[in-house]
């Protein structure tokens, strides 16, 4: 009973353990942010920066950046590629201003309906120095982003300008 207790309790450990991660700099010229991202995500490199799917491909992930100028490119862009995707946002997006890792940032909340349902998307738009900004958006059902919540958690913890 005790080995059988000590083996669960070790267990426990090794699965809640780190998640192998990667770092990744953009963009790839003269980067301005970094990102984490965790190793069992598929990352392919885009236009203004990276996307990544989460391995049940429930949840879409990317991180962008460009001059200020570009960001209007970018956003039509990604609407273009939600549109692609049959994502129809409900309404307008609610928007609040919100802090990542100490940098003040524009929110953008969108309820969505996909082919497999309700949805949600979110822009999130933060200043990353020399008149360059980034843009993140994230793509996924609740119950999706409760499931991935963790892996969720490193990369949004981990965004960071280099300035």
């Amino acid at each position: 009973m005790f080995r059988n207790l000590c083996f669960a309790v070790i267990f426990a450990f090794v699965a809640a353990g780190p998640v192998e991660a990667r770092n990744y700099a953009f963009p790839e010229k003269n980067p301005t942010a970094t990102v984490v991202i965790p190793d069992s995500w598929d990352v392919d490199e885009i236009e203004f920066g990276y996307t990544a799917s989460s391995p049940d491909e429930d949840i879409i992930f990317t991180v962008e950046t460009a001059s200020a100028s570009r960001l209007d490119r970018m956003m039509e862009q990604n609407m273009q590629w939600l549109k692609e995707q049959d994502i129809v946002p409900k309404g307008k997006p609610k928007e609040q201003e919100i802090n990542i890792n100490g940098i003040a940032a524009a929110l953008f909340t969108y309820e969505a309906t996909d082919p497999d349902g309700d949805t949600v998307f979110e822009f999130v738009i933060f200043p990353a120095g020399q008149g360059r900004v980034v843009l993140m958006s994230l793509w996924g059902s609740d119950e999706a982003r409760a499931e991935n919540k963790k892996e969720i958690d490193i990369i949004i913890n981990s965004i960071k300008p280099i300035n």
